[in-house]
């Protein structure tokens, strides 16, 4: 089969589209014949070496396909049924992977008119809003959100779905003023900044009281310059490392300031709480079918994975990357 490989960690370069062998389901598993592989910023974090990983590897961590053999004791799956699959192992971006039976969902009943382009490229991040805001956040109505990284796949969603949940005011920054106004563009904000201007602009846009909610995928010295930004009983929420340097906090920084510091990682859920990733999993995919989280999405082809790649990891892309594969 036809895959996209790399051997050793580093820039967009390291990957190279290769023949290997097609993986076989075990246990509780599922094979899927791949239509549509999504590329997530997470390809991006482990390609360039900033998480373990073992090598030589493929990435791919959101697919969508058909069905082509189930592993023993799988149930309500069925061989050629279309379906979206999360493989936490990745592999996605090859003909065919292997996924957990709990991380694949047909694509029938209210999820059957979903295109699998979009499930492909969307799921991972639609699960993320979901257990971020619905569980992390512990969003509720009236609530003033700001997410960083605003303009990026998945801020678009998080700023979509704050608002669905009632937030009164969604922020969206981002690194340039540019970005943040594609941010606005895109739907679910009220207000886009870059980085630069938050600590000046938000007592004005929360009448001196700060952010109920801040959601931050960035890390890096953007951590420690939102954490002042909260209000009193305030929520900061960590989702990722994209500047892949962190902040060492005081735990007793957290009383002193009274604010929550808590956290939603996809593959830690779905390892400890695999019921809740699930129920995650599935209102995500159910929000983009029924159009409350809606995403730009561009197909490419086998020659574009290191474009793509490149675009994320520069924040020069928008929307969301989806390989054709067949």
């Amino acid at each position: 089969m036809r895959a996209v490989r790399y051997t050793r960690t580093g820039g967009p370069e390291v990957l190279e589209t290769v023949e290997l062998p097609e993986p076989q389901p075990g246990p509780g598993e599922v094979a899927v014949d791949v239509t549509h592989a999504g590329v997530h910023f997470a390809d991006v974090m482990f390609r360039r070496g900033q998480f373990p990983i073992d090598l030589p590897a493929v990435p791919g961590l959101q697919v969508a396909g058909t069905v082509a053999a189930l592993g023993e004791g799988v149930t309500g799956l069925r061989v050629g049924r279309p379906v979206v699959a999360v493989p936490l192992g990745f592999g996605g971006h090859a003909e065919r992977v292997v996924a957990g039976a709990l991380t694949t969902v047909p694509l029938e009943g209210e999820l059957a008119a979903l295109a699998p382009a979009t499930a492909a490229a969307t799921v991972v991040n639609a699960t993320t809003a979901v257990g971020t805001l619905r569980g992390a956040a512990r969003i509720t109505a009236g609530d003033r959100v700001l997410v960083t990284a605003a303009s990026g796949a998945l801020g678009t969603l998080l700023g979509q779905l704050a608002r669905a949940l009632g937030a009164a005011l969604v922020v969206g920054a981002a690194s340039t003023l540019e970005r943040a106004e594609r941010a606005v563009a895109a739907g679910g904000f009220d207000h886009g900044l870059p980085y630069g201007e938050l600590a000046r602009h938000t007592p004005d846009l929360t009448g001196g009281a700060g952010f109920d909610v801040v959601i931050d995928s960035v890390g890096g010295d953007l951590r420690g310059q939102v954490a002042p930004l909260l209000a009193v009983l305030g929520r900061h929420v960590v989702i990722g490392n994209a500047a892949d340097h962190d902040l060492t906090l005081a735990a007793n920084q957290v009383w002193y300031d009274s604010f929550t510091l808590a956290g939603y990682n996809l593959g830690g859920v779905a390892a400890r709480r695999p019921d809740l990733f699930r129920a995650h999993l599935e209102e995500g995919l159910r929000l983009v079918a029924d159009g409350t989280l809606r995403q730009e999405v561009e197909e490419i082809g086998w020659s574009d994975v290191a474009r793509a790649h490149a675009l994320l990891e520069e924040r020069r892309g928008s929307g969301a990357y989806v390989l054709r594969v067949r």
